[in-house]
């Protein structure tokens, strides 16, 4: 077990054996810098397991520290609630004092800053949020322990280059956090601070999404100090506005903004007065469909802006339209211009149908009036024709409109009013969507079959299979069949330490794993909490074949008391005994 006190509470590294009590080379920290003393002093333990280290952070929801797990000798970070408009610390104390009058409210605001980390925890398998490893209380408040990401804020990695990104690099980078963002909505979490100080890039250049809070720590107007990221912000959460999916949607829409152009995004406030240049007139090198995607992702109102990511993705990612003028003019790929090249070949052949029915149509015009014309002296004209020749140019029509690109209203036949034409629905790439979110957003267009399986490479609910290729053309409502994960067939078994039997089993649920719980009587934990499991944490677990975990939650008993010596003399020993008979 690592020595703490050979640990520098800046950085969580080994100190230098020579310089003990002097400053860090890595990180700079010397503990005989000044502290706040509203915060925990460094080399604070919590929960017999945690050790704080030095003040990363503060707002109103509380503040961050540098922080060891023991037990896993990692690095860590450790989230504290503390919001200083309801509570404060003694001097030299740890435990917090709240307000008397703010009490209700603290435990409300608690309670919610509680539930928000426990729903992350249970999405902690997902590679581009920062997890949450551990929620608990102590001095009279909750903590959260956070993963300790190895990488520097999109703010500072901006910074750092040349301020932004090409949309090549946007486009390998972005999808994963875009899908992540998407999951959490599905989990009923609103983010509400999106930017790029919560936004981290890894040393394995990744992105990841932090800086999670309760949403009256996001908005103004509230009892607790707000941290709103200006530009970044939407603006209804100046407005205490309705917030939802669409408020995230402002703030990774206001990041690609700055990303792609460089420059900050104007406050939301301000934006009601000046116009907002779209990226394309900032950077001409941003193609249109993008610009437009962005721009309509920050909205002013709510209810006009893109609604959902899965929305915001389908116009991000949309194939950009081709004006054929040397202004739009811009390099595309090969799969757009073969693409292009192939509407160019449908549209010629329609133009090509068209054409010649419209001469079979002329040609028979000219020969059933000049019939028309020989007969006409002997017997009153007759239409046997009219109806058969109205039907074969409808048919050729349809069939020729089947073919084509776009739809084409299809002229009535003679005597009838119906229009026989079949709507057709182009089949997006359902890949990595969340399949409710797929059934949502294209009900009514489209009918999804799903067909669940284990995939160790695509996570739980994410659509990795379909029937039928993008960009098909199928009559609306179509089946489509997909493939659907359900997650690992093999996890890990998580840590149960410090856990409820519920809290345990929830994240077990999460995980697909089956169950049994057990009661085992133990005094050395607090009653109902996980004692241990049939497995070590870390095991493998085959969930596709139904392996089941026992849990073992402790029940508090009383010993039984030690029978009295009384009892125990009126019963002679075996030596007794001999030495009698001797």
């Amino acid at each position: 077990m690592i020595n703490i006190n050979s640990l520098c509470m800046g950085c969580m590294n080994p100190k230098d054996p020579n310089n003990l009590n002097g400053t860090c080379k890595l990180c700079g920290f010397s503990e005989k810098d000044p502290t706040i003393p509203t915060y925990l002093v460094p080399r604070t333990i919590l929960a017999e397991r945690y050790v704080v280290g030095r003040l990363l952070s503060y707002n109103g929801e509380g503040a961050m520290y540098m922080g060891f797990d023991t037990v896993t000798s990692t690095k860590v970070i450790i989230k504290e609630f503390m919001p200083d408009t309801l509570c404060s610390r003694p001097k030299g104390k740890t435990e917090v004092v709240v307000n008397a009058n703010n009490a209700p409210l603290y435990k409300t605001y608690m309670s919610e800053f509680a539930d928000l980390n426990r729903s992350l925890m249970k999405l902690r398998g997902m590679a581009h949020i920062q997890g949450v490893l551990d929620v608990f209380y102590d001095n009279n408040t909750c903590y959260a322990v956070l993963e300790f990401v190895n990488g520097i804020s999109l703010k500072s990695y901006l910074a750092n280059s040349s301020g932004g990104m090409l949309w090549e690099q946007v486009k390998e980078l972005f999808p994963p956090i875009l899908t992540t963002i998407s999951l959490i909505h599905a989990a009923g979490i609103i983010h509400r601070g999106i930017s790029p100080m919560t936004i981290f890039v890894t040393d394995k250049m990744e992105l990841k999404l932090g800086g999670f809070a309760i949403s009256a720590a996001r908005t103004t107007n509230t009892e607790i100090a707000c941290e709103i990221f200006s530009g970044y912000a939407a603006p209804e959460q100046y407005e205490n506005g309705l917030n939802g999916t669409w408020t995230d949607v402002y703030g990774i829409s206001a990041v690609l903004y700055k990303v792609l152009t460089g420059a900050n995004p104007p406050e939301a406030i301000a934006r009601k007065v000046n116009p907002t240049p779209e990226p394309m007139m900032l950077n001409r090198n941003v193609p249109a469909n993008v610009s437009k995607a962005v721009m309509g992702g920050m909205r002013m109102s709510g209810e006009t802006r893109i609604r959902t990511i899965t929305e915001f993705v389908d116009k991000l990612f949309a194939p950009p339209r081709y004006t054929g003028s040397m202004s739009g003019e811009r390099a595309v790929s090969r799969k757009e211009e073969a693409r292009l090249k192939k509407q160019k070949q449908e549209r010629a052949k329609l133009l090509a149908v068209l054409a010649l029915a419209g001469a079979v149509l002329v040609v028979f015009i000219i020969a059933f009036a000049m019939t028309l014309s020989g007969s006409c002296a002997s017997k009153p004209p007759v239409n046997t024709g009219s109806s058969s020749s109205s039907s074969v140019s409808s048919s050729s029509r349809r069939s020729s409109s089947n073919r084509a690109s776009e739809s084409i209203p299809d002229a009535p036949t003679s005597g009838s009013g119906v229009n026989t034409m079949t709507e057709t629905v182009t089949v997006p790439d359902l890949k990595n969507y969340r399949y409710e979110t797929a059934l949502t957003t294209y009900q009514g267009r489209l009918t999804l079959v799903p067909t669940y399986v284990y995939n160790d490479a695509v996570s739980a609910g994410l659509i990795f299979e379909q029937d039928i290729e993008e960009g098909t053309d199928v009559p609306k409502d179509s089946e489509i069949h997909v493939k659907v994960s359900k997650g690992s067939s093999v996890v890990a078994l998580p840590e149960y330490l410090m856990q409820s039997g519920s809290d345990y089993t929830a994240t077990l649920d999460s995980l697909n794993i089956k169950y049994e719980i057990r009661k085992e009587p133990n005094n050395e934990f607090m009653e109902g909490y996980v004692v241990h499991c049939s497995k070590e944490v870390g095991d493998p677990v085959d969930v596709e074949h139904g392996e089941t975990i026992i849990v073992y939650v402790a029940e508090p008993f009383t010993p039984e008391p030690p029978e009295s010596s009384d009892s125990e003399s009126e019963e002679p020993s075996e030596a007794e005994t001999q030495n009698s008979e001797e």
